[in-house]
């Protein structure tokens, strides 16, 4: 597994220490052994979760060194996908790392703790209940891989970032949610500035990144109380 994880990163245009490599590929491990008895993932071949969860976060790495950002959190980021990846390539910036599911989170301090990982930070909450005045507004870039709609997930993260930051929001090719999403960009004081086209390197699945810039502060009756943004979308 690790040549091909190497040569996914090579084929990405990145750069990767060795010790980096082990670290990641030592996180592979626990994600392995864990998965055995807490579902993390539903994919089981060992390429297809390093090319589908692995090298698939690793496609932001480029787009968060273009923006020098020093505060990442990543909402709904499950068994770390793309945020834990990240902090492992970037020890240099500070993450927090957001999910409801304590089994999730649970595993996460697991990986923390083996790698000794000094920027992460593991929360167990809703973004609806986490947010406050000490966190809210003070993030330079937002992460999300989630299945929500982009109208539903935007709520949730943009009052985390600071004005002039932005959320890079991971999609299938082709969701076209930019538009279903213009009334929450509004209110939100948020605008698309890219869409990046990106592929996994072996598999060749597109992706799509929605880069999204932070234009004001967030008004504070957003993000509404927990469930609200689901059910009723901005």
């Amino acid at each position: 597994m690790k040549s091909y994880l190497k040569d996914g990163i090579k084929k990405i245009g990145l750069e990767c220490s060795d010790d980096k490599i082990e670290r990641l590929l030592i996180y592979f491990q626990e994600l392995l052994e864990y998965n055995k008895h807490t579902n993390l993932t539903a994919i089981r071949d060992e390429k297809e979760i390093l090319e589908k969860h692995f090298l698939d976060s690793l496609l932001l790495q480029k787009l968060i060194s273009e923006k020098k950002g020093k505060k990442i959190i990543d909402i709904g980021t499950g068994a770390g996908f793309p945020g834990m990846v990240l902090a492992i390539f970037n020890p240099e910036i500070e993450f927090t790392l957001l999910d409801s599911v304590g089994k999730k989170t649970k595993f996460l301090e697991l990986v923390k703790n083996r790698l000794r990982l000094t920027n992460v930070e593991i929360v167990n909450s809703r973004a609806e209940d986490y947010i406050n005045l000490e966190n809210r507004e003070t993030y330079d870039i937002g992460l999300c891989r989630g299945v929500n709609r982009l109208n539903v997930i935007l709520e949730y993260i943009i009052p985390f970032l600071r004005v002039g930051g932005y959320f890079f929001s991971q999609k299938m090719e082709g969701t076209e949610e930019e538009k279903e999403a213009e009334t929450a960009l509004r209110l939100l004081e948020s605008e698309v500035v890219r869409v990046d086209e990106l592929e996994l390197p072996n598999y060749k699945d597109r992706r799509l990144v929605i880069q999204i810039k932070k234009n004001r502060e967030t008004d504070l009756k957003y993000p509404r109380r927990a469930g609200v943004a689901l059910k009723k979308p901005l």
